[in-house]
């Protein structure tokens, strides 16, 4: 049976939550967010932790660079290279085209250069991409099941190979999104790689190893080894920095950001996940496999933010979580992975859980009522 935060509207379901009696551990976080009290968390003590450590890494003198981000062209990894502006930093921003991006998402990718920064896009090999891809999505029902991992992992490597000092990656999802909170709110380890950024139970050699590929042909996909990851600092911008969608999509703005004219699919926000197409396909499988979906992230993010109440909240989950995938996303999906119109929706089925959907796609959902 499902059970669902009493402050927020997120369910047991959603894979490594974490519940402090009713109450989901991103809840419980959030009150620390949200003030400056003793057993809340100083901002203006991390801005200057923060600041500190920009010295630090000035005086390292790297050869080329000395920052590297990891960027989408999403509100929060323009909201990243923002906060590295001024302070006379050489900026690399990284992004993975691993997939299907959109014309919105070029636009706004292309903003990065604007700002200051170089951005360097890696497109990795396709042939072997959409192998990985195909057999995410058909054997394990998640066709970002790798990608998440080069996402994390290449930027690490490249900053490595060009001696870079700083990695700064965007939030830490065990503490904004309800995880375990024993892990390091401050740095990305391989800990936090192998339960947040892959699934513990196949990581990238588990993956290569299970599906007779060579792992030196996906070692980008994975961390370097611990020796090596020491040699830079791999940090999270929402440790130093409140984490915000609302705050980030304000500064994203100031550069340019464009948003959808109209809510995205699986959501009532316009300007979340509408860089690339892939994601959708995996935002949909996490509702059929799981039973809560994109608009259940964003509504439990603005009613811990005040923006709405709970009950506004649980008509939103229930009017755009279980929109349908559209042609404009599966039409472009199949056509990259070259499967058939029948084979996607097959695998779709295949993923559903029972035991939240019954035949009439009626959900447990209803249980909120």
């Amino acid at each position: 049976m499902i059970k669902y935060c009493k402050l927020c509207v997120l369910p047991n379901t959603k894979p490594n939550v974490i519940f402090e009696g009713n109450i989901c551990s991103a809840c419980k976080f959030h009150s620390r967010k949200k003030n400056n009290t003793k057993k809340g968390i100083n901002w203006k003590k991390r801005k200057t932790q923060f600041n500190k450590l920009i010295q630090k890494i000035k005086s390292k003198k790297a050869p080329l660079f000395d920052v590297c981000v990891p960027v989408s062209g999403g509100k929060d990894s323009i909201t990243q290279v923002h906060h590295l502006l001024n302070k006379g930093l050489r900026i690399l921003a990284i992004n993975v085209d691993y997939g299907i991006k959109t014309k919105i998402g070029i636009y706004n990718l292309n903003l990065i250069p604007k700002m200051g920064a170089s951005l360097k896009i890696f497109t990795p090999d396709f042939k072997l991409q959409k192998k990985i891809i195909k057999i995410s999505f058909e054997r394990y029902g998640d066709p970002d099941l790798m990608s998440h991992c080069l996402l994390h992992a290449y930027p690490i490597r490249v900053a490595l190979s060009l001696k870079i000092p700083l990695v700064l990656h965007g939030e830490n999802s065990a503490y904004e999104y309800s995880g375990d909170t024993s892990y390091d709110e401050k740095f990305l380890d391989r800990k936090w790689f192998e339960e947040y950024a892959a699934n513990k139970k196949m990581t990238p050699l588990k993956f290569a190893q299970k599906h007779n590929i060579d792992h030196n042909q996906i070692k980008i996909f994975d961390l370097p080894s611990d020796k090596d990851l020491k040699k830079t600092n791999v940090v999270f911008t929402s440790y130093y920095f409140k984490w915000s969608g609302e705050t980030n999509l304000k500064i994203a703005k100031k550069y340019g950001f464009k948003s959808l004219k109209k809510p995205g699919e699986g959501t009532y926000r316009n300007y979340v996940g509408i860089d690339e197409k892939i994601n959708r396909v995996h935002q949909y499988l996490k509702l059929l496999k799981f039973g809560y979906g994109r608009a259940t992230d964003h509504a439990c993010e603005d009613i811990r933010n005040k923006r709405i109440s709970r009950k506004t909240g649980i008509k939103l989950v229930l009017n755009h979580d279980r929109r349908p995938i559209s042609p404009y996303i599966w039409k472009d999906f199949i056509k990259f992975l070259g499967i058939s119109k029948k084979s996607f929706f097959s695998t779709l089925n295949k993923y559903r859980n029972k035991r939240i959907w019954n035949k009439k796609n009626s959900t447990i959902m209803r249980k909120f009522i």
